[in-house]
Formats: C-alpha cells, structure tokens, sequence
C-alpha cells in the first residue's frame, strides 16, 4: 500500500441538496470512503462576467483508480454545466487511514 495510490477529490456545487445527492450515492456505491462538506464564498469569471456565490465544497477521499468512475458520476449528478472536478494524489498519509480508505472502497455497489 502506497500513499500516492489514494487521492482526494473536490467539486464545488450550489445546492445542499445536490451535494447530499452526490455524497450519498458515491457513498453508497462504496467509491470513496469519506466526504467532507463545508459553505464557502467563491469568485470566478464565467461568461466574461466576474461572479460571486457560495457554494458547497465537497472534499472525498478514495483510491486513485476510482477517479474516472467518480468523475463520471458526479458529471451524470451534477447541477452545473462544466462541473470542478480536481484530484490531487497524496503523497503521503497515516497507513492506517490509508487502509480505511481501502476497506471502505473495496466491493463497489452498482445501484
């Protein structure tokens, strides 16, 4: 078990409900472990505009080899139109909550 075979993986949304919507099934399809949620105020350019809204930050940790399902998925759930998807690998990390991530990602659930 390597560290850089686990990842973190962020979106953003704009709806509790759709962030509730997201968390749950990618939890219950056992493809990430964890998510974290927190409120967070962002600015952006969109559509030659500069924006400002709060949004939900969704932070899952998973197996790297997990990635594109989970990109997949949160695509097929997602409110906007070009969704932030970003993983970043980790390069380091307790074993023990390494192979947590890998007990709770083992098995995958279609639903």
């Amino acid at each position: 078990m390597e560290a850089s075979d686990y990842c973190i993986i962020t979106t953003t949304t704009d709806s509790q409900e759709n962030a509730d919507l997201i968390t749950r099934l990618l939890l219950e399809k056992k493809l990430v472990a964890c998510v974290q949620s927190t409120t967070i105020q962002s600015a952006y350019h969109w559509e030659g505009k500069i924006m400002q809204s709060e949004e939900i930050h969704l932070q899952m940790k998973t197996r790297r080899s997990l990635f594109e399902t989970i990109q997949t998925e949160i695509e097929q759930l997602h409110t906007y139109d070009m969704p932030e998807i970003i993983m970043v690998s980790m390069a380091g990390g307790n074993l023990d909550y390494l192979q947590w991530i890998e007990e709770e990602t083992t098995n995958i659930q279609s639903l």
